[in-house]
């Protein structure tokens, strides 16, 4: 047997009778639920879609992101990285060459636009987010760079994405800190859980430029705060960025620094270099030969000197390098990615779970740094061109940690990690979070609440039903 219409079934035995309403009051209702209705339809979005272009210091790389839409900002949004490509040359090559940028730039919106589905380009936001590459840009070189980007990205005639004032900036260190937190707890199940506050992760990130710490301090918090709301929920974090402190910039300052103490001399001696790695260096001014002395302790004396506390200016206290405050780091667990974790791997001072022993670092960077660099590639099999950079950067990290940062040399609370649950832990995944997070604060078309759909049984087919079911309800009373 057909069944029969629900509404049809109202008219014909008037179990549902408009003229219990008044003209008006039923017109008003029928027209609120079609505004409803409409909103509904308006706003909804099944599968979202984000694009982030991370201009590093070797190259670009474009990342297409996309998730569900979600029933309440206060639930964890599930995004997925569907698409990525690192292309090169990076976005700083271009400082002098600014007419070849749009180009550049138009080859990787294409490639994103391939990406994402047609209907929903003019949904999707674009952004480029510039880091330490372009922080040490000279600053109208910058600012001429960035300012061609956003003429480019901000053109409508060359792509369909949705472009705002927050598309295209240079990150702060303290940013790129804040996103790569939320990163590793994102990829933990932090937020998607009711964990306390307690099990949320530190982030320890170095790049080549800078190096950052993220976390959220167990006591007060003075200075260098960062707030932000994710699922709902307020954290108000810890982040500091060390310009200048990355491994290329460390590399760079230990020259620089040898070079100033000896400033006649042609051929130089380098402890932080393996004994035969020898090579020209050019800084602007001179030409100078280093020849690698393999001599741990004289380099780990250069290191201790760039970071030293600076007890006289230190305020508020505690301090970690020079004059800038850190809170203690309390009983956090801390990820250490990037290059921590490329050292830690290649000198095996980590335990199957990833847990970094600080102890076994020193004294393994100790040992490697003796050695000549056939030597080390022999026990070790780190390539020669990373022969010496090991060698550093072992015990840089070792004394950041330690003397700088405060964690005991005995802690085992570091794990070095380059994914969590096989998820990459780079910034860019984070700072969409952060981005979607503040689109759904902001944006005021969202999901209609659950209570509003509620008479409707919560649907916008149910609302679509009840409407019709007014309209014929309406023209039964009258007929």
């Amino acid at each position: 047997m057909q069944q029969v219409p629900r509404y049809l079934l109202f008219c014909e035995e008037g179990t549902f009778s408009a003229l219990a309403l008044t003209s008006e009051m039923t017109v008003h209702v029928i027209l609120s639920m079609a505004t409803l209705f409409l909103m509904d339809r308006a706003c909804a979005v099944p599968v979202q879609y984000s694009v982030m272009l991370d201009a590093g210091s070797s190259s670009t790389k474009l990342r297409v992101y996309s998730w569900p839409e979600r029933s309440s900002t206060s639930s964890t949004l599930h995004i997925t990285e569907k698409y990525f490509l690192r292309i090169k040359p990076p976005l700083s090559s271009f400082q002098e060459n600014l007419e070849l940028l749009p180009e550049y730039l138009l080859n990787l919106t294409s490639l994103a636009q391939s990406q994402v589905p047609y209907y929903s380009h003019n949904k999707t936001h674009i952004y480029l987010l510039a880091t330490a590459g372009i922080r040490f840009l000279k600053e109208e070189k910058a600012k001429s760079l960035m300012d061609t980007v956003r003429r480019v990205l901000s053109d409508k005639r060359n792509h369909n994405f949705k472009y705002t004032e927050r598309s295209v900036r240079i990150l702060s260190g303290e940013e790129e800190g804040v996103f790569a937190w939320i990163t590793a707890n994102y990829h933990n199940g932090f937020f998607s859980s009711n964990r306390s506050l307690s099990k949320a992760v530190g982030v320890l990130e170095m790049g080549g430029g800078s190096t950052q710490i993220t976390f959220v301090p167990d006591g007060p918090l003075l200075a260098h705060m960062f707030s932000l709301r994710i699922a709902g929920k307020i954290y108000n974090l810890y982040s500091h960025s060390y310009l200048n402190f990355g491994k290329d910039y460390m590399d760079r300052r230990i020259k620089e620094y040898l070079i100033q103490q000896n400033p006649s001399a042609k051929t130089i001696l380098n402890p932080c270099s393996l004994e035969n790695d020898n090579y020209n260096y050019d800084n602007g001014d001179t030409t100078v030969i280093f020849r690698g002395s393999s001599s741990p302790s004289e380099c780990l004396s250069i290191i201790s000197n760039f970071l030293r506390h600076s007890y006289d200016t230190c305020y508020p206290k505690p301090c970690a390098i020079g004059s800038i405050y850190q809170p203690s780091i309390g009983s956090d667990i801390f990820y250490a990615t990037a290059s921590f974790a490329f050292i830690a791997a290649d000198l095996n001072a980590t335990d199957a779970t990833g847990r970094l022993d600080i102890v076994k670092l020193n004294q393994t960077a100790h040992d490697y740094c003796s050695k000549t660099i056939e030597e080390a590639y022999s026990v070790y099999r780190v390539p020669s061109a990373y022969g010496s950079s090991t060698c550093m950067m072992a015990l840089y990290i070792t004394e950041l940690l330690t003397f700088s940062y405060g964690f005991p040399v005995n802690t085992d609370r570091i794990f070095s990690f380059q994914k969590v649950n096989g998820k990459s832990l780079d910034w860019p995944f984070g700072a969409v979070v952060y981005e979607a997070e503040l689109m759904a604060r902001d944006y005021p078309c969202g999901p209609i609440p659950l209570e509003t759909n509620a008479a409707a049984g919560q649907s916008p087919t149910a609302l679509l039903e009840l409407l019709i079911l007014l309209c014929f309800s309406t023209l039964c009373a009258f007929v």
